[in-house]
């Protein structure tokens, strides 16, 4: 009869706690608080966006009673949210607490009808602000070292994920979602010391590149998900009209944007070698699938893109993005975003309610 009943009390221990249990993530509080972060960025409040935005325009009435928070490459002020005007209205990133990935918000931006390359404005911000004005890197030559880990989750609605969006003079290269570049005051977030994150040619497969895109990084190659298959039956590789040639048969391993979902974004860059050298590695993760592993990726550290990486840049900017095309407004979200110089779990811990006790079972 005991071990009857020490049966029934273990199965209702699990049945109880068994669905509740944590998984292997962990929350963005516990990676937050990990050694080797240098900086988190939950996006939960709007007392952490210091707009900056273009008077005589729009935007003047949005930001009526607010200071202008103007920044250069200085980043001498707190200074890193940075509207514009597109159609005649104003346009900027902003707390949404209706859509989030944990917290009590996240960072919104808005893909208006007959915008230019610059739609939505965009959040920057240094790694770390140093006692003295100074600001954290990381290259050689720094206490923090010359390999930095990032991670991010990022949402995409139908409309931004699938419109087939028309740039002037040519094919367009396909929206941004974060760029990392050096550290002030001499970093560019488009120059030798960058590395960026964008849906490559509009083919709906998360891809990185350095340089200004003259440093390929490859599609997801190291996922076997390739340019050389895609064009293998003579079809496109690029551009919109490509996106069927990135699926199966051709290259069934590729890991595209979903819709609405949140999709998680790590990553590790290191600076190898000199400035400028073919040396460095950049390998990025998406959704725990590890889809770029580039080791020749070019780094102009030290000079006048800055000394290493220090800053980062949230943004769908679309360069040559055509003002006259008239579509369905998008929308996209980042959240909790994290850099470290040390790994970063991937994945999020499990939670939900806790099943209900089953009326049907006794313990005798």
């Amino acid at each position: 009869m005991l071990r009857v009943r020490a049966a029934l009390v273990l199965l209702l221990a699990v049945l109880v706690f068994g669905i509740s249990a944590p998984s292997s993530g962990e929350d963005f509080q516990t990676k937050c608080q990990a050694a080797g972060v240098i900086g988190c960025w939950g996006f939960d409040s709007t007392s952490a966006l210091f707009y900056t935005w273009p008077t005589g325009t729009p935007c003047d009435a949005v930001f009526a009673g607010q200071t202008n928070y103007g920044f250069g490459s200085s980043r001498s002020g707190p200074g890193n949210t940075a509207a514009t005007v597109q159609n005649g209205q104003c346009a900027y990133p902003a707390i949404d607490t209706t859509v989030t990935h944990s917290g009590a918000g996240s960072l919104k931006f808005t893909i208006p009808s007959n915008s230019s390359a610059n739609s939505s404005g965009f959040f920057t911000e240094v790694f770390q602000r140093l006692p003295g004005g100074g600001f954290a890197y990381i290259g050689p030559g720094s206490p923090l070292g010359s390999v930095f880990y990032f991670q991010f989750y990022q949402r995409f609605d139908p409309n931004f994920q699938s419109i087939d969006y028309q740039c002037l003079g040519g094919g367009c290269g396909g929206w941004k979602q974060l760029i990392w570049f050096g550290n002030p005051p001499n970093g560019a977030s488009s120059g030798g010391l960058e590395s960026t994150h964008n849906n490559g040619w509009q083919r709906d497969v998360p891809q990185m590149y350095g340089q200004q895109g003259t440093d390929d990084y490859g599609v997801e190659n190291v996922a076997g998900c390739t340019f050389a298959k895609a064009t293998s039956q003579g079809g496109a590789g690029s551009n919109y009209v490509s996106r069927p040639n990135f699926r199966a048969p051709l290259n069934p391993t590729c890991k595209h944007y979903l819709q609405n979902t949140w999709m998680e974004f790590t990553g590790r860059i290191e600076i190898r070698g000199a400035s400028g050298a073919a040396t460095s590695r950049v390998q990025l993760w998406v959704d725990g699938t590890l889809v770029v592993d580039y080791g020749q990726a070019k780094v102009n550290w030290g000079g006048q893109d800055g000394d290493g990486y220090g800053q980062f840049l949230v943004t769908p900017y679309m360069t040559n993005k055509d003002s006259a095309q008239s579509h369905a407004t998008g929308f996209t979200w980042v959240d909790d975003l994290i850099v470290s110089t040390q790994p970063i779990p991937m994945g999020t811990a499990a939670s939900g309610p806790v099943p209900a006790v089953p009326s049907n079972l006794s313990v005798r």
